[in-house]
């Protein structure tokens, strides 16, 4: 059996079209939960992977690199809530002047990073990957595990009557009889090889 044969067919592009748009819901909560506490949780990061994971996830993926995709979609995700939880504390100067800037000297806004957000980037993006890996290998185990044996059905048989066996239409009575050899009686009494005898009266 080829390999390409054993795959699943399943949703690689709509997995994408969907971690696509978790990504972008993500980096939006992202910037909401630090706008509205006024405080940078790092641990959003793990809930953008586990939502991006888990919406490419149930696309029912069937290529490795679909994981790959995944991962980069948390790492993404994360940045651009951050990004714009960055920009909204920049309310002096306009969005668009700092998206030109960022673009212009992007370590300006990687400089206001430290090592406690990339680590946190990197569990989301582990655990993107892991959920989207997880689900191709299920799938793959499913679609090359041997279907299940089913026994052939024997064709119905009626059953024989549990009573005694009666002759049948080549046994009948009178045919083919056994001649009594040495040691068996005669009928009346009579001794082998001799006629039948009568008892006297």
């Amino acid at each position: 059996m080829h390999e390409s044969s054993a795959r699943p067919r399943g949703g690689n592009g709509k997995a994408i079209a969907a971690g696509l748009l978790a990504m972008i819901l993500g980096a939006a909560l992202w910037a909401v939960i630090t706008v509205v506490t006024a405080h940078e949780f790092s641990l959003v990061a793990i809930g953008v992977g586990a939502l991006v994971g888990l919406t490419m996830f149930a696309a029912r993926p069937s290529s490795t690199g679909i994981a790959l995709v995944a991962a980069l979609f948390t790492v993404i995700g994360c940045a651009l809530g951050d990004f714009l939880a960055y920009a909204a504390h920049k309310d002096h100067i306009a969005f668009s002047r700092l998206i030109n800037v960022e673009m212009h000297h992007p370590k300006l806004y990687f400089d206001s990073l430290d090592g406690k957000t990339y680590l946190f980037w990197a569990i989301g993006a582990a655990a993107a990957f892991s959920m989207v890996l997880r689900r191709i290998q299920a799938a793959r185990a499913m679609a090359a595990a041997p279907a299940p044996y089913a026994a052939p059905q024997q064709p119905y048989a009626p059953q024989q009557p549990s009573g005694p066996a009666y002759p049948g239409p080549q046994q009948q009575y009178g045919q083919n009889p056994q001649p009594y050899g040495p040691g068996q009686q005669q009928p009346y009494g009579g001794q082998p090889g001799q006629g039948p005898q009568y008892p006297q009266r």
